[in-house]
């Protein structure tokens, strides 16, 4: 019998890039055991998301924040927060990573604070003994996917409880900024998925302050109280996750090939946001990480 916590997930995105209907009524999250080479694009959700990661490293990026991954890294993705994962082999050893993404309308009815905060594993008030007990819930979820009984489900319930109880007492950072709204509609997350659809395009600021009914400067502000960043940092951001994946995943191609297709106006370009981000030249990236 397949196991349904090992399938590849393409997930279902709205126009917002919000992830659409995903839930089993049987478990209060979704359950995803990654094993293979693999790009989750970014998307958010109004529950909290954790991952956890056995063996395999990659990248995770949230709210344009990226991180490496290697084996007993710990990932905790805020409600409404963008996030995006690529997974790599490590050692030759392909990857298995835990993802746990939680239904929020359902946590709200167990814990109706839910979304007002930001999380993380590094909270001020975690400590490492919170981040070893998280690691071994994760790491018995894991074991539970595997053994498929009648007594399964209430097992894997009883632990995405109990990490959802530890993650809200002990791996809180403070409260969450509330989302910019106009007419009770939030403003940004509509800018987010056009920039995700559009990202590879010539673009501007100016273009989009146009496109959603805003002044230039009144655009770039807005975009800044509610992102965090500028708007020439999520799409850099944006393009550099489309030549991410051309490096490591197609063909070998010219550089020029990639910075065009990801949108960026020039190598040069490119090549500088990829060193910023990455520490390494994008050949020498390349070859160091496919040996």
């Amino acid at each position: 019998m397949a196991n349904e916590f090992y399938n590849v997930y393409g997930p279902t995105l709205d126009k917002d890039f919000c992830e659409q209907a995903m839930y089993s009524s049987k478990y209060i999250a979704l359950i995803l055991v990654h094993h293979e080479r693999e790009i989750v694009p970014a998307h958010w959700h109004s529950g909290l998301e954790i991952n956890y990661v056995v063996e395999g490293s990659g990248t995770v990026t949230v709210d344009e924040r990226v991180e490496p991954l290697f084996p007993g890294k710990l990932c905790i993705s805020s409600p409404y927060a963008v996030h995006s994962f690529v997974t790599e082999n490590r050692n030759g050893k392909p990857p298995l990573i835990l993802s746990v993404s939680y239904d929020g309308e359902r946590v709200k009815q167990v814990y109706e604070f839910a979304e007002r905060f930001l999380l993380s594993p590094d909270a001020p008030s975690a400590t490492d003994e919170d981040r070893k007990q998280m690691a071994e819930l994760c790491a018995e979820m894991l074991d539970a996917t595997n053994r498929l009984g009648p007594e399964t489900p209430m097992h894997i319930n009883a632990l995405l409880y109990e990490m959802l109880y530890m993650t809200y007492r002990r791996f809180v950072v403070g409260p969450r900024k509330q989302p910019i709204t106009r007419n009770g509609r939030n403003v940004i997350q509509p800018i987010i998925g056009y920039l995700e659809s559009h990202h590879t395009e010539y673009i501007t600021a100016d273009d989009l302050a146009q496109h959603f009914g805003y002044s230039r400067e009144h655009f770039c502000r807005l975009f800044k109280d509610g992102t965090g960043i500028s708007f020439k940092e999520y799409l850099t951001g944006l393009r550099l996750e489309d030549a991410y994946q051309q490096l490591m995943y197609q063909n070998v191609r010219s550089l020029s090939s990639i910075a065009r297709d990801a949108g960026f106006p020039s190598v040069r370009s490119f090549s500088h946001a990829f060193q910023r981000r990455y520490g390494d030249s994008p050949l020498h990236y390349r070859s160091s990480h496919l040996e």
